[in-house]
């Protein structure tokens, strides 16, 4: 089988980006909310390196380069990765096929998965600065399937933005429940968090 896993949310969690916005000088509650408008450029493919996100923050900010780059280091690159999820990985892909999918940056998604040695697992990883499209532009979806006829699952935490677009290609939807959201119709399975998974397939 060939599992894609949703990047934030599935396998890492990422905190609040703007309770680091002291370290900024930025006032968090400001809108739009200049952190997220360096992501944003780097994920949809307008930035196309770390040093152009860090100069788009900094000309955004006003900060110093080393204070984007500390900005940087305590969000992007410093996810909550839980040991359990990483062991889950490993057994996975013994036995299937892993795609990574998200609205991500290559460089900090290989980052993050070379520092809890899990980056050898994933066969593929399709991240959205790569095709310039966000979730749930269908780019990434074909990306996601197998050159063969086997089955495809997809694992995300957010049904309505990304599985159902999936199960319109095909995929098997496996919805990491969260109270944040109401699902448009039922998923083909429910699990309460990734380590669940092994046990549903």
């Amino acid at each position: 089988m060939q599992l894609v896993l949703d990047y934030g949310g599935v396998i890492v969690e990422h905190g609040d980006e703007r309770d680091h916005a002291d370290i900024l000088g930025v006032d968090p509650n400001s809108d739009p909310y200049p952190g997220w408008i360096a992501y944003f450029a780097f994920r949809d493919g307008f930035v196309q390196t770390t040093d152009g996100y860090l100069d788009l923050l900094k000309t955004l900010t006003g900060a110093s380069r080393d204070a984007c780059r500390e900005y940087l280091d305590r969000t992007w690159l410093d996810p909550d990765v839980p040991d359990e999820h990483a062991d889950v990985i490993r057994d996975l892909a013994s036995e299937h096929r892993l795609v990574l999918f998200g609205n991500m940056v290559r460089p900090w998604v290989e980052t993050v998965l070379e520092e809890h040695e899990i980056l050898d697992c994933f066969d593929e990883l399709v991240v959205s600065s790569d095709i310039q499209r966000p979730k749930p532009h269908p780019k990434g979806y074909v990306e996601c399937l197998p050159e063969d006829d086997r089955p495809v699952a997809f694992v995300s935490d957010e049904y309505n933005e990304d599985l159902l677009m999936g199960e319109t290609f095909g995929m098997r939807s496996i919805w990491v429940e969260t109270e944040e959201e109401t699902p448009y119709r039922e998923p083909d399975t429910r699990i309460a968090d990734l380590t669940e998974l092994p046990a549903v397939l």
